[in-house]
């Protein structure tokens, strides 16, 4: 792949996701005026994540598929008690085939999207049931692999990626100055158009230091409305609920 072809490819998609994730929250914000007027609520939404590993050149795995629960359990809660946003694990699976070097050992920031564009992320997409084409349900895939250059231990390409990769290292338990798990939903939320923010309990704070200096996992009502309005949040069931009170009719006692 020539690197125009790349860059054309790299546009096409982010202008794509860009315009799904206008129209998703077109509707999520003439839903959200409708529903308090009317007093419907809606359940929570679902955002589907799957977990593939690499394997390394001997063709073993760089982690162990059941070492990722705790942090995709994090993920869960991250969401769902900040922005009503449930994560939904559509499976955790090991890809057997030995990676490539540029997949295994991955840059990170704007190298890994100029290695996006010259192709040398395939092999991810290649093995994640995301497709090539944004989608809106679509799921995020996250690549666990050997290793990130520098210190970064996580990335994602935003919205002209649907996969976010993620060093294997943040889920050994056995090695605290490494084991984190802030990472994967921090990633995810990259994912879902979230930017960095200043606060160390956000989720989306930029530096985190285990053991002692994890970032924490709050979120703000803008970074609830940005997740919630993101194409691959699948929204939540709309159902009637209590109509909105109006003034002027007798109040309910409180109890001592």
């Amino acid at each position: 792949m020539t690197a125009a072809g790349g860059v054309l490819r790299v546009l096409g998609r982010t202008a794509a996701a860009a315009t799904l994730d206008l129209a998703s929250g077109g509707v999520r914000a003439a839903e959200a005026l409708t529903d308090a007027g009317t007093g419907r609520i809606s359940t929570p939404g679902t955002l589907r994540v799957e977990v593939i590993l690499l394997s390394d050149e001997r063709g073993r795995p760089v982690a162990d598929p059941a070492s990722v629960a705790p942090a995709l359990t994090t993920a869960d809660r991250a969401l769902t008690g900040g922005a009503g946003v449930r994560v939904r694990v559509t499976g955790v699976r090991v890809v057997p085939t030995p990676a490539p070097a540029a997949a295994l050992d991955a840059r990170a920031n704007r190298a890994l999207l100029l290695d996006d564009i010259i192709g040398r992320t395939g092999f991810y997409r290649r093995h994640s049931s995301a497709g090539v084409a944004p989608g809106v349900g679509s799921p995020v895939t996250v690549v666990v692999i050997r290793s990130i250059t520098g210190r970064t231990t996580g990335c994602s390409l935003g919205l002209s990626a649907d996969w976010v990769i993620v060093e294997a290292s943040l889920f050994d338990a056995g090695d605290p100055p490494h084991y984190d798990e802030t990472v994967l939903a921090h990633e995810l939320g990259h994912a879902l158009n979230l930017p960095h923010h200043p606060d160390p309990d956000n989720l989306m704070f930029p530096a985190s230091s285990p053991p002692d200096g994890l970032r924490g996992t709050g979120l703000t009502r803008w970074q609830a409305a940005l997740i919630q309005a993101n194409r691959r949040v699948i929204p939540g069931v709309r159902r009637s609920g209590n109509p909105p009170t109006t003034g002027g009719g007798p109040r309910p006692r409180s109890s001592p």
